[in-house]
């Protein structure tokens, strides 16, 4: 990702490579590269751990989370963003425009987007503070169950934009990458629903009560479209059928009063991303959690 980029002054840079339960890579792999190159390895844990691993024992003051098959523009941009972060006092989190390539249809994300992490550089002694950690029973989402805490706990007053030339990041997405692998949709489901769960459980341990119903809203529509309208799932729903309907019971009051606005809104986004299952309307979604209530599913 980095050994590519030319005329940067690396000096300030080390880069630690953490090997989620494999060997590390012989040493000549790293010939010539212009930066100090650290590897550990780590009982396999999921990308979550190693993630934590690195908040942990980072001497760093700026961390940033880079996927491995995603790149950097361009040394210009890699010295600009440098150079903001010298001048980043008085911040917590910075972000920056980058370039979203789909199959080599190119487009500038060009707003923060509070579930992206990718564009998004984090001060280490916030994480540290807040106690800010990736969730490591997550095998999905788990970014975005990361940004929802940063988003919940942050001062939104210590955020600002690193605003530069070119955008610094490419963000590519890849037909084998993790998400995207028909073999494991459904597990992806699954934990997409854990993630949910984890996410109404912090707002409600904070008291934002408002958040935390629509959280719940949101977490039973995608659960219903998991379970009744995906499309190619052939495995046994019946253990994630039992986890949905107990959360259910004891979230059902908060379900039910999501505010009337929050409730289409939520509606809208899962029938946007959700989009090969058909279009489901509200009625649809209320007379299935009545028809639960009423023992017929």
């Amino acid at each position: 990702m980095l050994c590519c980029q030319k005329a940067v002054d690396w000096s300030k840079i080390r880069v630690t490579l953490v090997h989620d339960g494999t060997d590390p890579f012989p040493e000549e792999y790293f010939a010539g590269m212009p930066f100090e190159v650290n590897q550990v390895s780590i009982p396999h844990g999921g990308i979550a751990k190693a993630r934590n691993w690195c908040i942990d024992h980072s001497e760093a003051e700026w961390i940033k989370f880079c996927d491995f098959d995603d790149m950097f523009s361009g040394a210009y941009a890699v010295q600009q963003m440098m150079d903001s972060l010298e001048k980043g006092q008085g911040y917590d989190l910075l972000w920056f425009d980058l370039i979203f390539d789909d199959h080599g249809k190119t487009s500038i994300r060009n707003h923060r987007d509070p579930v992206f992490v990718h564009n998004k550089v984090f001060r280490r002694t916030f994480l540290l503070q807040e106690g800010i950690r990736f969730q490591e029973h997550l095998t999905w989402c788990e970014d975005s169950a990361f940004m929802a805490v940063v988003e919940m706990d942050i001062d939104h007053t210590r955020i600002g934009k690193i605003v530069v030339a070119q955008p610094i990041y490419i963000y590519i997405v890849r037909d084998g990458s993790l998400c995207n692998r028909p073999e494991i949709k459904f597990k992806n489901l699954c934990s997409f629903f854990d993630r949910h769960c984890y996410v109404a459980a912090e707002f409600k341990k904070r008291g934002r009560y408002t958040e935390y119903c629509t959280m719940c809203a949101r977490t039973m529509m995608d659960s219903y479209y998991t379970l009744m309208r995906a499309p190619g799932i052939t495995e046994d729903t019946s253990e994630l059928e039992r986890k949905v309907w107990n959360w259910y019971a004891e979230n059902r009051d908060a379900v039910l009063d999501c505010k009337k606005e929050h409730f289409e809104r939520v509606l809208a986004a899962v029938n946007r991303e959700r989009y090969d299952g058909g279009v489901i309307t509200g009625e649809e979604f209320i007379n299935w959690l009545k028809s639960h209530e009423r023992g017929e599913n």
